[in-house]
């Protein structure tokens, strides 16, 4: 009789526990798009699969409804709860709002180090004159994309590139480049698309820069050396009996 009444308390107490931290975690809500206008992010959805990609100068976050795992520039990092999607809105724990804001200040002072300014964490993002442009195209003999634009004067530029295979798979995120433009705002940049080699896929080329509209442009995955007769590459025929 002991057995069946242990069984049935510990029963209660996990379902009592697990309950109590959706609670928790549900009351320690944050908005997505309150913690961005706060750190100073920009907000990008990524779709289908309705990811975000949080980005400001030195540091692009790619958050997933539904999953503790995010990406953090080149590396994966794990959260405490996942985050979950309402309304046009994300929603993720405090922990998680925290490391955004500490991901936020590092990037700064980064930049502090790089430029030899302080960049400053504030609600606003920086404003700056100027519409942030790009251009793609394939560079010819290398399995890499050609990247030029405009950017208002002074503002670092970041080059996402992301990879559409298929319909029935998500966005994924192929690098992220920063660039500095010129004092006349002009950028420019050879990009490997790897590990993209896939030929008719899609390569999404994404310009992002502090105080402007996000500028993007797609690019199809063809042969580095379309167009081109190598013989080598040519059927060996001998005597030219080749058939027609």
């Amino acid at each position: 009789m002991q057995k069946p009444i242990f069984a049935f308390a510990l029963t209660a107490f996990v379902i009592a526990a697990l309950v109590g931290r959706s609670a928790l975690a549900q009351s320690n809500d944050k908005s997505l798009n309150a913690i961005a206008r706060a750190d100073g992010y920009s907000v990008q959805w990524l779709l289908p699969d309705r990811a975000v990609q949080l980005y400001r100068p030195g540091v692009i976050v790619v958050l997933h409804p539904g999953a503790t795992m995010y990406e953090v520039n080149d590396r994966v990092e794990f959260g405490d709860v996942a985050p979950r999607y309402i309304n046009g809105d994300m929603l993720v724990s405090n922990a998680l709002a925290a490391r955004l804001g500490r991901l936020a200040a590092l990037a700064t002072a980064a930049n502090r180090t790089s430029q030899g300014r302080l960049m400053p964490v504030t609600g606003q993002q920086n404003t700056v004159a100027g519409a942030l442009t790009v251009d793609a195209r394939r560079q010819n003999g290398a399995e890499a994309v050609h990247v030029s634009g405009h950017a208002p004067s002074g503002a670092p530029v970041t080059i996402t590139l992301l990879a559409t295979i298929s319909p029935d798979l998500p966005t994924v995120v192929l690098s992220r480049n920063d660039l500095q433009p010129d004092v006349n705002g002009q950028f420019e940049a050879t990009i490997s698309i790897a590990p993209d080699y896939l030929r008719d896929t899609l390569v999404q080329v994404l310009a992002t820069a502090p105080g402007a509209s996000p500028a993007q442009t797609v690019v199809v995955v063809g042969p580095p050396n379309a167009g081109v007769n190598v013989p080598f590459d040519q059927p060996y025929c001998p005597n030219n009996l080749c058939p027609l």
